[in-house]
């Protein structure tokens, strides 16, 4: 089967409303400038189930349950599947303005860990006794998905109030005036809510979030699986337990991780994953295809990364696919140093493989 992008130009942003409500987030790996090329292509895919295998922030499936499909979401990280609890998962459980309220009402009876473990690393003294506060109301939360709201409401206001977003290094070195570094905690917070309460979508088809490593999920079964894996890259780094282990971290507050008290940012030790690996990322792409080669295979990659077009489209081959590449130009607002705004680098080709 054959899916040329030019012809998908007239079936773009049918369901633009609902793409638009979806929650605007500065992370590495976002495709939300890519929905409306992958709309384009899943309009013309029949399928009814779906697996979003590498979720992230949940934009890819976020689109799927616009359409009417039935979408399961995977994400290895903790904090990612708390989001697609929240955005797919949820059927329109919602956070009232009384239970922001009594979030964000300071609670003598929290501990401190973030305030013993991250004064002055990312946040004042005053932020992460805040954040050891709202931590502990949400605690008692019983309503999963009210919880899972919660906690993606606070991960989006950390994020706010990090230049970058991202927790690789301390202080505020890249402050760049930004008002938002300068917002309260706890007005990051409502308004977080109130952008996940608007995005919560009703749908008649049940949709589940996992939390587990891709390569050792048992549910294969998907009309369509859409894979969005870690882009490996000499010049760039792509391990997101680097970048957001503190978001990972404080979903949990960190009963999960164990932090390295040597390194300068409190990390954990990595979460280990083959698509970090040069030497491991082949075999990882062949075991990917093989799982889900009853099913269509739609994948994200980029022109700038290992392995190349050429060897994925063999991959695919291999696996049983006939295989169509559609080449999109892309340029990328997260990265690393060296890749600046403006920079050429920055520019590349974002593939999309159809495995059909």
């Amino acid at each position: 089967m054959e899916v040329r992008l030019s012809n998908l130009a007239e079936n773009l942003l049918v369901h633009e409303e609902p793409l638009l409500n979806f929650p605007d987030t500065r992370y590495m790996g976002s495709k939300r400038k890519l929905l409306p090329s992958l709309q384009g292509i899943f309009k013309q895919l029949d399928f009814r189930t779906s697996l979003d295998a590498f979720s992230g922030t949940s934009s890819v499936a976020y689109l799927l349950k616009s359409l009417g499909k039935s979408v399961d979401t995977n994400d290895y990280l903790m904090f990612n599947y708390f989001i697609a609890k929240a955005l797919i998962e949820n059927n329109g459980t919602i956070l009232t303005d009384e239970e922001v309220e009594e979030i964000c009402t300071f609670n003598d009876d929290k501990n401190n860990f973030i305030e013993k473990n991250f004064s002055n690393i990312y946040y004042s003294k005053k932020d992460c006794k805040w954040l050891d506060s709202a931590w502990a109301n949400i605690e008692f939360i019983t309503d999963p998905y009210k919880k899972a709201i919660a906690l993606t409401a606070l991960c989006r206001a950390c994020i706010k109030k990090r230049p970058r977003g991202i927790f690789t290094y301390t202080g505020m070195r890249y402050d760049d005036g930004r008002k938002d570094l300068k917002t309260e905690l706890a007005d990051h917070f409502a308004e977080a809510v109130k952008m996940v309460n608007r995005s919560v979508i009703t749908s008649k088809k049940k949709c589940i979030a996992y939390n587990q490593d891709i390569m050792k999920f048992k549910k294969s079964n998907y009309d369509l699986v859409y894979l969005d894996p870690p882009y490996f890259s000499l010049k760039s780094d792509n391990e997101y337990s680097r970048r957001y282990h503190f978001l990972e971290g404080l979903v949990s507050y960190w009963s999960h991780v164990e932090i390295n008290q040597e390194t300068k940012t409190k990390k954990f030790d990595r979460i280990e994953s083959d698509f970090t690996h040069r030497s491991k990322i082949v075999p990882a792409f062949e075991s990917l295809f093989d799982k889900f080669s009853d099913s269509q295979i739609v994948m994200s990659y980029s022109s700038n990364c290992f392995p190349d077009a050429t060897i994925l489209k063999s991959l695919l081959k291999n696996a049983g696919k006939a295989v169509e590449l559609i080449e999109i130009d892309y340029v990328y607002s997260v990265g690393t140093h060296s890749h600046k705004k403006d920079n050429e680098s920055n520019r590349v080709k974002e593939y999309v493989f159809l495995g059909l």
